[in-house]
């Protein structure tokens, strides 16, 4: 078996290999390779000149006050299913957390999609980061207003109610792609100023800031309903972290929306 990095001829064959381990459509797939993998970084694991593993490493900035480093979302890691439980997936892991800290990269950030994902990854040394509180709350009684706004928008939004907090900031190439399935909004509840990233599918509010305490601001343009608000905090699993710089590690970093 041998770890590298990809390229373009790569594309076809990681194209494949997603469809396989994630059950995308070909246009979900094909967004992402047009959208992120220009800025990212690919790895992956070949047997005989097949690939049979991969991941992205999708650039990232952590913030935090007026202080910021290099950080990197583990993205999209699957084993061809042939090849699952060899040990494929520690190696290739391995393998791009070196190339990364040549890179200066201080912390690595991904999302178990499973609780037995989570596990597996604590034994890699990713801690994770109770960064979140989340709830379901019913907003019978919309109070102020909300609008829809570019990502672009949301980022300079985000980035002013966060700016206490430590957090992932996103490219302006991730928040178009994640624009694919979130919808952005300017919140306004008297001199309160929020925002708000909401997925479409379900209805689920994946960053509600600074906090829940906005949520009648974004009934006005959801309307009254149950809606599992995520909100920065402590209490429960946002991401997992792995640090490579300890001397700059940080609290708990809120990462807020991935990319499914």
């Amino acid at each position: 078996m041998r770890t590298r990095k990809t390229g373009p001829d790569d594309i076809p064959a990681l194209k494949a290999l997603w469809k396989q381990a994630f059950g995308d459509t070909d246009a979900e797939i094909d967004s992402f390779f047009k959208t992120v993998y220009p800025e990212a970084t690919g790895f992956c694991a070949e047997e005989d000149g097949a690939v049979i593993a991969m991941l992205f490493a999708l650039p990232l900035t952590l913030a935090h006050g007026e202080e910021t480093q290099k950080a990197a979302y583990l993205y999209a890691v699957a084993t061809d299913e042939a090849f699952r439980g060899s040990g494929v997936c520690r190696a290739l892991m391995e393998f791009a957390e070196r190339t990364l800290r040549k890179r200066y990269v201080s912390c690595l950030l991904l999302v178990p999609e499973t609780e037995k994902l989570a596990s597996y990854y604590e034994t890699m040394g990713y801690a994770r980061q109770d960064s979140c509180t989340t709830q379901t709350l019913r907003a019978d009684a919309p109070q102020g207003a909300a609008a829809v706004v570019t990502p672009q928008e949301y980022a300079g939004l985000r980035e002013t109610l966060l700016f206490d907090v430590p957090h992932a900031r996103y490219s302006k190439a991730q928040l178009d792609y994640a624009a694919e399935d979130l919808d952005f909004y300017r919140l306004e509840q008297g001199y309160a100023l929020g925002c708000a990233a909401v997925r479409r599918a379900g209805q689920i509010v994946e960053e509600l800031l600074p906090d829940a305490r906005m949520l009648p601001a974004l009934a006005a343009a959801l309307g009254a309903g149950q809606y599992p608000v995520k909100t920065p905090g402590h209490g429960t699993m946002n991401c997992m972290a792995k640090w490579l710089d300890a001397e700059k590690q940080t609290a708990p970093i809120w990462l807020a929306f991935d990319f499914d």
